[in-house]
């Protein structure tokens, strides 16, 4: 059905059937026309100027999802959506259509609001930002996975370290408890060296037609992904393939998972069945994809390690090529490129990229570093990652540094040829390093492959286990991404390295090749005597003799399994373990019973990588660990009071990200974690208001409640916190005001209410925080003016705000001469949303 294009949105709503409007169609029609009003409306109402540009990048975002659904069921027509799918989705895109609606109509009032009208330009300013907190909120929480098939992709470029990175899969969660996966293609680097030539060779072979499966072969770090990559977004291949799907499968893949993305994405993202196991998810999608009529498809597996995986992931039918790369050439392969080693002009340009500033003139170079440097790039060989790593490391080290280099990279004959050589290599990128940032560099190597690590949980590791400060860690993590063992990458606010900043927001990346790294480097520095164990789950049931004598001595431990019973679990003592890492993969997880035992126990993270929270059973054993300080829960159901039958009076830190909490968050938290110092809940829902019991935690430094939209109110005594010295709400956008008691907070120090758009008024007794320092205020737009005590804070050296908020403050900017203030730019993206 087709629809005039300036046709009133009412009326198309009306006349739409379920298939125009479950499909996007009567959806497109109207972001588009919202999105016109916008850039209209930019040009006119110069009082708005700042809401229109934020509201047009989360319209923009949303048009790009909303025509990627409409090819998507384009796509999958011929598909019948179960009756509850289909009402579902009607729902969703009512709601949505209802929402854009009356967006458009306030962009319309806003437009011609004149400019003397003060008071409705505030309140109409307060509308936008509901308008696009509920966009946002939309695109990120309430519509159904399955509708919006592929998502948010973590800035691939940021996980491809140097000219090869895994793609990286993320999943999303909403409210619905549906999720969607993104299968993407990685982004490539700004420039790429060498691979002009490798890509239109792979392109022929690719488009041959009596070709099924090809594989590009090489050794690690020659750029597999970046070639395959940037084959994908090759015009002529993007014709000829109307779905291009992109999967990491890894040394430790997740079949399941993977399946369920096939599925997704080649037979129905509607609706994804849920396979009982392995085998019932691959018969299920042989028989689906043999009876598929859509598109010619190209599916990408990145980064394969087994022959048996590989084999149950070919699925041989016209029309459907597979694309595999791998260090390993598989028998089942139809055609194999091999990638070769970088030439010499390409080796020593991409070497040049990573030792030299760009400005930087290589040809005026002293002698004797161009003679070294032409040395190194003859050890390297021409493998891709080991140029870019070494030349990471000599970066603006002298002549003596380079000299020795080459001559280590002279002593190994045909050092790339062997696997081990290969890290031998590499290591010698990590020999002018420190010892205390080498442990740290080897502690990477105990969390997951292919999954970006919270830089909080690494920093929270080091202060526990290393000595360090937080503000040392975060050196750490600076030097470790400034020699291009590791790339950092923060969400939309760069604050991490501010006084007082989150670390909630920076996450660390690392090359498969340099995991392995840390793990080869940790084995041979601590020979027998190991801190670190790493076991998946295919390691319990047939665990060493070695694994059992290294079990004695490890500091850190580390599993990466699925879903885990009490039966799952083997009963062997860590009696000097002080950090437990549990990354799995489960809607149901028990910790492990001898998590009792351990006594010297000092950090706990337990990480689910499922698709939805997972319930937490046997959370009571935490009782007994009375060296126990650090606790972080990511992506768990949180079970209620009832689980927890000890005080944990040692426990000082209680991080809880992508939880489910609302069995929790009438807790008298003051009764299980009396002594508790910090606790952050961030993107966790069902936080409408919190316990009365908080209030009474006076040990309490940093109380950090972020993207948490439901949150409405903070407890009437939250004044009680006298040691409370910063507060985050950022992004609690339904939160209506501070209580009166919270100017009570005599050491309160830093105040963050950024994109608190509900807050209409800041409490009138403000001035007497008295050691407040810093204020975030960007995007409440929904203040209409500063209380006048402001003028008392004679401790406040730094406000933050926006252009529509930075107004309130000029009439006493006379009396606080001593402020900055400061108005940084802010870009908004959907793709960190987790």
């Amino acid at each position: 059905m087709e629809f005039p294009a300036h046709i009133n949105s009412s009326f198309l709503l009306h006349c739409a059937g379920i298939s125009d409007l479950v499909n996007g169609a009567v959806v497109g029609i109207i972001v588009a026309e919202l999105l016109k009003a916008i850039l209209e409306g930019e040009e006119t109402a110069m009082n708005f100027r700042d809401c229109f540009h934020r509201l047009q990048k989360t319209v923009e975002t949303l048009q790009v999802t909303v025509l990627e659904v409409k090819r998507l069921d384009e796509e999958l027509r011929d598909t019948k959506l179960d009756d509850k799918s289909t009402v579902q989705r009607r729902e969703n895109m009512t709601e949505l259509l209802d929402c854009l609606e009356q967006g458009k109509h306030l962009i319309n009032k806003c437009s011609k609001l004149p400019t003397w009208k003060i008071w409705k330009r505030h309140m109409y300013a307060k509308k936008l930002m509901k308008l696009d907190a509920q966009l946002l909120k939309f695109a990120s929480m309430n519509m159904q996975a399955e509708i919006w098939g592929d998502t948010k992709q973590m800035m691939a470029d940021a996980k491809r370290l140097y000219e090869e990175l895994n793609s990286l899969s993320l999943k999303s969660t909403s409210r619905s408890g549906k999720f969607a996966y993104s299968n993407s293609v990685p982004q490539l680097p700004s420039k790429i060296v060498g691979l002009s030539v490798p890509v239109e060779e792979l392109k022929r072979k690719l488009l041959f037609d009596n070709v099924s499966v090809i594989g590009v072969c090489a050794p690690g770090g020659c750029g597999k992904t970046t070639l395959v990559a940037k084959l994908c977004r090759d015009d002529k291949v993007r014709a000829v393939f109307g779905d291009i799907v992109f999967i990491t499968v890894s040394e430790t893949p997740n079949l399941l998972e993977i399946c369920q993305r096939l599925w997704g994405k080649l037979v129905n993202a509607s609706c994804v069945p849920h396979f009982i196991n392995e085998d019932d998810a691959i018969d299920q999608l042989t028989d689906s994809i043999s009876k598929r009529k859509q598109n010619p498809a190209l599916v990408v597996l990145d980064d394969v390690w087994s022959e048996s995986v590989l084999q149950r992931l070919l699925f041989r039918k016209t029309g459907l090529k597979t694309l595999v790369t791998s260090r390993i050439n598989f028998k089942g392969l139809d055609v194999v490129y091999p990638l070769q080693m970088l030439g010499q002009e390409n080796a020593m340009d991409l070497f040049c990229q990573s030792a030299f500033a760009p400005d930087q003139a290589v040809d005026k170079l002293d002698h004797e570093l161009l003679e070294q440097m032409e040395q190194i790039v003859k050890g390297c060989k021409g493998l891709p990652l080991a140029l870019k790593v070494i030349g990471g490391s000599l970066r603006q080290e002298p002549v003596r540094k380079w000299r020795k280099t080459a001559q280590m990279l002279q002593q190994g004959n045909q050092i790339f040829e062997m696997h081990d050589d290969l890290l031998r290599c590499l290591s010698s990128s990590l020999n002018s390093l420190s010892k205390i940032i080498t442990e740290c560099f080897m502690d990477l190597g105990t969390f997951p492959e292919d999954e970006k690590i919270p830089a909080a949980s690494l920093i929270d590791m080091w202060v526990e286990i290393h000595g360090l400060t937080e503000d040392d860690a975060y050196v750490v993590l600076l030097e470790l991404a400034s020699r291009n063992l590791v790339t950092l990458v923060e969400r939309t606010r760069s604050e991490a390295g501010n006084v007082d900043g989150s670390f909630s927001d920076l996450f660390v990346f690392q090359h498969d090749l340099l995991r392995e790294l840390a793990i080869y480097t940790s084995r041979v520095n601590n020979c027998r005597q190991s801190t670190r164990l790493i076991l998946s789950e295919g390691d319990l049931p047939k665990i060493s003799q070695q694994q059992k004598e290294q079990a004695s001595l490890a500091k850190i431990v580390s599993f990466n399994t699925g879903q885990m019973g009490t039966e799952s679990w083997f009963d062997i003592p860590f009696p000097h373990a002080e950090v437990l890492i549990l990354n799995f993969s489960a809607d149901s997880y028990f910790l492990p019973p001898f998590l009792e035992k351990m006594e010297n126990l000092k950090v706990l993270i337990c990480a689910n990588h499922g698709a939805r929270p997972a319930e937490l059973h046997g959370l009571s054993a935490l009782g007994s660990l009375k060296n126990l300080h650090r606790i972080r829960l990511e992506k768990i159901s949180v079970p209620p009071l009832s689980t927890f039958t000890q005080e944990m009076q040692t426990v000082q830190k209680l991080v809880m990200v992508l939880c489910e909490v609302s069995q929790v968050i009438h807790w008298d938290i003051h009764s299980i974690f009396p002594m508790l110092t910090e606790l952050e809940l961030d993107y966790c829902y069902g936080v409408e208001t919190l316990h009365p019991g908080l209030c009474s935690l006076t040990n309490l430094q940093k109380l950090s409640i972020t993207n948490c939209p439901d949150l409405v109110e903070l407890p009437e005594g939250i004044g009680g916190l006298g040691r409370l010295e910063v507060l985050r709400l950022h992004s609690c956008s339904s939160l209506e005001g501070l209580p009166d008691s919270s100017c009570e907070l005599g050491s309160l120090r830093f105040l963050d209410l950024s994109h608190c758009s509900s807050i209409e008024s800041l409490p009138d007794n403000i001035g007497q925080l008295q050691r407040l320092k810093r204020i975030d205020m960007r995007w409440c737009l929904g203040l209409r003016e500063v209380p006048t005590s402001v003028t008392q804070l004679n401790g406040l050296r730094a406000v933050e705000c926006d252009e529509d908020t930075a107004y309130l403050w000029r009439p006493f900017e006379h009396v606080l001469s001593k402020v900055t203030f400061h108005i940084p730019k802010e870009d908004v993206s959907l793709k960190f949303l987790v």
